[in-house]
């Protein structure tokens, strides 16, 4: 007799395959070195201390931070003008990926976190997460 399996939650799932993305393109491009830091921090507030603990996360990934983006609003992401400067950063090749304080400041909905953990991935971006994908 086995024991009961448990099913493997959504969120759990695109950490492992976020993971997975990034330990790929570590090897594959080991010279990836160039990060985007993305925070959503409300108007007037100060992002430096959440942009210093991405700095640390890259640096423990041995990446560093090229460029600190925020937005205002955790609105949709077509409407995130911060947001579509990252991507487009790393479109052209000027950073090699993104690190963010969580799964909800790309978004709260796994559907659109998986498109974006897939975009990053075919892409060979990497996406690095201070505060992993929550369990539901």
């Amino acid at each position: 007799m086995t024991a009961p399996t448990r099913p493997v939650d959504a969120a759990h799932r695109l950490r492992g395959v976020r993971t997975a993305y990034n330990d790929h393109i570590a090897e594959l491009f080991p010279r990836h070195q160039r990060l985007v830091s993305y925070v959503i921090q409300p108007p007037g507030a100060d992002a430096s201390a959440v942009q210093s603990q991405l700095r640390t996360l890259a640096e423990e990934h041995g990446r560093y931070v090229g460029y600190d983006i925020t937005d205002e609003a955790a609105c949709s992401l077509d409407k995130r003008v911060g947001y579509a400067e990252a991507l487009d950063l790393i479109c052209r090749g000027w950073a090699h990926g993104l690190v963010v304080p969580n799964q909800a400041t790309i978004s709260e909905n796994l559907t659109v976190y998986s498109t974006q953990v897939h975009w990053f991935g075919e892409r060979n971006a990497l996406l690095h997460v201070l505060h992993p994908e929550e369990t539901e």
